[in-house]
C-alpha cells in the first residue's frame, strides 16, 4: 500500500530484484526443459541401441486351428507373438504372404496374383507379454498349403524369420444321397444300399460250384454224392450274409482317348470323383466298416498312383483325406491295371465302386472279373461335358 501511495505522490519503486526473480524463474523452467529434452534424447539413444540387439527376443509362431477341414469351410490361423525381454516395443508389423485359395478376413482377392499380402500391426508388447491374434480363413480349394517365411519390420527395419504353418484342404463334403448311383450295376444285378458280405460261420444250403468261389467253401460231401467227376459236380457251401461290409472306392483320373476334354472341364470332373469318394468312404467309417481307397493319379510327393488298402477307423478317413490333398489333376499309370492288380490281390466279397468319366471293353472284361470273385460292382459316372 506503502509503495501504490509513492507511486501516486511522483515517486519511484525499485523494481529490480522482482524482474531478477523472474527472469531466474524462467532460466530455471529453461534449463529443466533442457534436462528433461536430454535425458529423453539419451534414453532414446539408449533403447534405440537395445532395441537393436533386443529385437531378437521377440518370437513368432503361426498355426492353423485345425490340422484340415473340407473345401468351403472356415477356420482359423492363429499368430502368437512374444517379447522376451525387458524392454516394450512399439509398432512391430509382421508381414507375410498367403494363397488365394486361403481368403484371409474375408479380404477381396487380386486375380492377378496367386498370393495375397498381409500385415499385423502389434502397436505395443510390453516386456514379457504374449499376444495371440486369430484371423479367419476361408478354404476356396482343394490342396495342401504351407506358409514359411515371415518378416518383422520395426523402425524401417526388416528381419526375416521361419513361421512355419500347413494346413490340408479335403475335398468339397458331398451327402451321401447326392451321389448319382445308379439303380442297378453294369451286369444288371439289383442295387441296395444295405451292401452286404457273405457270412464265414453261417452255410444257408449247398449248390453248385462258380468260378471264383474260394477252396475252403468246397462241400466234398456233397461233391461225392453228385456222381459226376468234372467240375459240374463240385458242390459248395452257399453262405448267408451279415452286415460287416467291405467298401472299395476307385477314382480314375484318366479320360477317353477319343474324346477331347478341356482341362477345366477334366479338373471339375475329378474333383467332383473326389467329393463323392470322401463321402462314400465317410458314409463306411462312421458306421464302423472297413473301406479302402485307390486311384490312378499323381501325387505332389511323385507317385503315379496312391492305394489304401481297406482298414477301419476315423484316423484311417483322416489320412486317406489328406492324401486327397496333396493329389494332381493329372493321371497316374492305367486304370485297368490299377484295378486288375487287386483283383490278382483275391479282393473278394466287397462292394466295389468305380467313379469315372467313361466305360470301355477293357473296363468291362475288368468289372466281370470282380463279379467273378463275388464282389458286387457299381460304376458312378462322373458327368459329361456339359456338366
Amino acid at each position: 500500500m506503502m509503495t501504490f501511495c509513492r507511486y501516486l505522490a511522483g515517486g519511484t519503486v525499485n523494481t529490480g530484484s522482482g524482474e531478477n526473480l523472474f527472469e531466474s524463474a524462467i532460466y530455471k523452467n529453461i534449463m529443466i526443459a533442457v534436462t528433461i529434452v536430454a535425458i529423453l534424447v539419451i534414453l532414446y539413444i539408449i533403447y534405440a541401441f537395445l532395441r537393436k540387439r533386443l529385437i531378437s527376443r521377440i518370437t513368432y509362431s503361426r498355426t492353423f486351428s485345425e490340422k484340415g477341414s473340407y473345401e468351403g469351410d472356415e477356420l482359423q490361423l492363429i499368430e502368437t507373438i512374444y517379447n522376451r525381454s525387458l524392454l516394450p516395443f512399439f509398432f512391430i508389423d509382421i508381414e507375410y504372404y498367403i494363397y488365394n485359395e486361403l481368403q484371409y478376413d474375408n479380404y477381396e482377392i487380386d486375380r492377378n496374383r496367386n498370393m495375397q499380402y498381409t500385415r499385423s500391426r502389434f502397436i505395443i508388447i510390453l516386456p514379457f507379454q504374449q499376444i495371440r491374434r486369430r484371423h479367419t480363413i476361408k478354404l476356396l480349394k482343394r490342396g495342401y498349403y504351407t506358409l514359411d517365411t515371415i518378416t518383422i519390420l520395426y523402425s524401417k527395419k526388416e528381419r526375416r524369420l521361419s513361421a512355419p504353418a500347413e494346413v490340408y484342404v479335403y475335398p468339397k463334403l458331398t451327402g451321401i444321397d447326392e451321389l448319382p448311383i445308379p439303380s442297378s450295376s453294369m451286369q444288371g444285378d439289383a442295387f441296395s444300399r444295405q451292401w452286404l458280405i457273405r457270412d464265414p460261420f453261417s452255410v444257408s444250403g449247398i449248390r453248385e460250384y462258380r468260378f471264383g468261389d474260394p477252396f475252403n467253401s468246397i462241400n466234398f460231401k456233397a461233391t461225392a454224392r453228385s456222381g459226376k467227376t468234372n467240375i459240374d459236380g463240385i458242390r459248395v457251401n452257399n453262405r448267408d450274409f451279415c452286415s460287416n461290409r467291405n467298401f472299395m472306392i476307385y477314382l480314375n483320373f484318366q479320360t477317353d482317348t477319343e474324346v477331347s476334354m478341356h482341362y477345366t472341364i477334366y479338373e471339375k470332373l475329378m474333383e467332383r470323383g473326389l467329393s463323392y469318394a470322401a463321402a462314400l468312404l465317410r458314409e463306411a467309417f462312421n458306421f464302423g466298416y472297413r473301406a479302402g481307397f485307390a486311384a490312378n493319379c499323381n501325387l505332389i510327393s511323385g507317385e503315379t498312383s496312391l492305394r489304401f488298402p481297406m482298414t477301419q477307423g476315423a484316423i484311417n478317413y483322416e489320412e486317406i483325406l489328406c492324401y486327397m490333398a496333396k493329389m494332381r489333376m493329372s493321371e497316374g499309370i492305367s486304370f485297368a491295371a490299377l484295378l486288375q492288380s487287386d483283383i490278382l490281390g483275391g479282393l473278394c466279397d466287397s462292394e466295389v465302386f468305380l467313379l469315372t468319366t467313361y466305360m470301355n471293353d477293357t473296363l468291362d472284361t475288368v468289372v466281370d472279373n470282380f463279379h467273378r470273385f463275388g464282389n458286387n460292382v457299381t460304376v458312378i459316372m462322373l458327368g459329361d461335358l456339359k456338366d
